[in-house]
């Protein structure tokens, strides 16, 4: 883990997206590690600034808080090579619980050679999908 990687939350995962599909359905599907993507949304009503975090089968799984949205947008607006995967999932092993994404966030500055973020081992399995 470089200076430049982090662990961030993902917030609104308990939101259903307006085509139908469910982020926390989605998120059951991810694994550590597992990349997602991020992409800005101007378009959005709430939030010019926010920044959406969506799965590798498509399907948006949450956003940014709006404070690191703001941050991380300006990154990825500048050309910083921004990558992020999934580090682990809260409430996993609580029945019932909804879960809430955790992200390993890696940014690199234009021109430097971006590596994709490693999810630790140290966390051993991150959570129960029945």
């Amino acid at each position: 883990m470089g200076w430049n990687d982090f662990s961030l939350p993902a917030c609104g995962e308990g939101y259903e997206n307006e085509d139908g599909s469910s982020p926390q359905e989605e998120l059951a599907r991810c694994w550590p590690g597992e990349i997602v993507d991020l992409v800005r949304e101007p378009g959005d009503p709430h939030d010019p600034l926010a920044v959406a975090v969506v799965s590798m089968r498509g399907v948006r799984v949450g956003y940014f808080r709006r404070d690191r949205a703001q941050w991380i947008g300006s990154k990825i607006d500048r050309g910083y090579d921004v990558r992020a995967i999934v580090e682990g999932l809260k409430g996993g092993h609580l029945k019932e619980a909804p879960l809430g994404l955790v992200m390993r966030v890696s940014i690199a500055a234009p021109g430097e050679e971006g590596e994709p973020p490693e999810a630790p081992d140290q966390f051993g399995p991150i959570r129960l999908v029945a």
